[in-house]
């Protein structure tokens, strides 16, 4: 298959939703594992899929080579990996997990795994990445608090109860958290988390 735009397009969404279901799930087995202090780690930006599209380079074009500062002639192929290490050490605050869950998609990518992905398929990811992102700002921010976007919650929620409806105003899933870019929440029943 080609390199255009819409493989481009295509595989980037793929590369995105990858990489955040393996950061959770390595979160997850970190924490399982005892390393607690992924429990209240955060990864944002867009490097990962960056990662991702170097390695699918890397794979696509193992000829190459890449010059890392003028010193170091590195083979394309080791390219992900050094550049992982490089960002490690420059900025220690990075992601690891992150980034090397990036590597690991861009290899599924280069190597055909979501070879069966069509345009109805990335539509429907596509869709079901916006809602999940939209949920999740629903719940965290306050940016779909005007009338109209509470008028449709009601109407979309009206009748719907969940099992434990007396554990706070979202029941089940009630929690302790931060909302993004305020404080924490004083009373669980009338907060957006």
């Amino acid at each position: 298959e080609g390199w255009g735009s819409g493989w481009y397009v295509r595989y980037t969404l793929v590369m995105l939703v990858c990489t955040m279901a393996l950061v959770i799930l390595s979160h997850h087995v970190l924490v399982r594992m005892g390393h607690e202090r992924y429990e209240r780690v955060t990864a944002v930006g867009y490097s990962c899929v960056v990662f991702g599209w170097m390695t699918v380079l890397s794979v696509r074009q193992p000829t190459s080579s890449i010059s890392l500062l003028g010193y170091v002639r590195l083979p394309v192929n080791l390219a992900p990996f050094g550049s992982l290490i490089f960002t490690s050490v420059v900025v220690p605050q990075a992601s690891f997990v992150g980034h090397l869950a990036g590597i690991v998609a861009g290899y599924a990518v280069a190597w055909g795994a979501f070879a069966w992905m069509n345009w109805w398929w990335t539509g429907a990811l596509a869709l079901a990445t916006a809602t999940a992102i939209a949920t999740s700002l629903d719940a965290t921010t306050d940016l779909f608090d005007f009338p109209a976007a509470r008028r449709l919650r009601s109407m979309t929620l009206a009748g719907w109860q969940p099992a434990s409806a007396g554990a706070g105003s979202r029941g089940a899933f009630a929690g302790v958290g931060r909302k993004l870019g305020g404080g924490a929440p004083t009373d669980m029943t009338d907060s957006n988390v």
